[in-house]
């Protein structure tokens, strides 16, 4: 299927919801979450323009930082991805030596918990609250979640992002600790310990696009593993 606002796929979602919701993902696919009979056909056409504009500001995002097929974002930089028989990071020189994206994943997910362990406990203790384990996965919807039994999610993709969003998903995370939700408290703590979070915000919607439309990224995602 097609949609009226342009060429894109749509998936259709049929869920016991209440209300339908649409949504514009980073590659531009237009997915709608709706009960069955919704007339999903009518809901396009009525948003249309919506979509247009939402796709095109996607595409106009992932035109202004495209990379090579060889490329991919690590701490906000693009590092050059080798065939190798061992994974190796070199941030001297931005490079990656990987044998396959299924080994490319493990390495990453490994040498990231080493860099954002110390980040999380730090920001912990600084903003006065506890958390339980800190678990990175590869997460295709959210940067990060925490559970309310105060365990924390990691997206590896935070990795892609440069230090100071980094730690900004940190302390957006550790927030729920005191708010498990997002009301104006939750983003009264966020602010208390991360003033310019609203700027890091609209930088995150920048990245999601980019990363999501990054080769070996993707490459990442489908790799087929259980997750740690």
């Amino acid at each position: 299927m097609k949609s009226e606002a342009g060429e894109y796929p749509v998936i259709i979602n049929r869920k016991p919801v209440r209300r339908a919701r649409m949504q514009v993902m980073a590659d531009g696919t237009l997915r709608i979450t709706a009960p069955q009979g919704f007339d999903a056909a009518g809901f396009i056409a009525a948003k249309k323009d919506w979509i247009a504009a939402r796709q095109a500001e996607m595409d106009q995002i992932a035109a202004a930082h495209t990379a090579a097929p060889d490329q991919m974002l690590l701490s906000g930089a693009w590092y050059t991805v080798r065939a190798g028989e061992r994974c190796r990071i070199d941030h001297a020189e931005q490079a990656v030596t990987a044998p396959d994206p299924l080994a490319l994943r493990q390495h990453l997910t490994d040498e990231f918990r080493a860099l954002v362990t110390p980040s999380v406990g730090a920001r912990a203790e600084g903003m006065g609250v506890s958390f339980g384990r800190c678990t990175i996965r590869m997460q295709k919807t959210r940067w990060g979640s925490c559970s309310s039994a105060g365990n924390l999610n990691l997206n590896l993709k935070v990795y892609a992002l440069p230090p100071h969003l980094m730690d900004y998903i940190v302390v957006h995370e550790l927030a729920h600790r005191k708010e498990l939700n997002h009301s104006p408290a939750f983003w009264s703590e966020v602010a208390a310990h991360y003033p310019e979070y609203q700027s890091a915000e609209a930088d995150l919607r920048r990245y999601w696009v980019i990363i999501e439309r990054n080769h070996w990224w993707n490459a990442i995602q489908n790799a087929n593993r259980g997750e740690r």
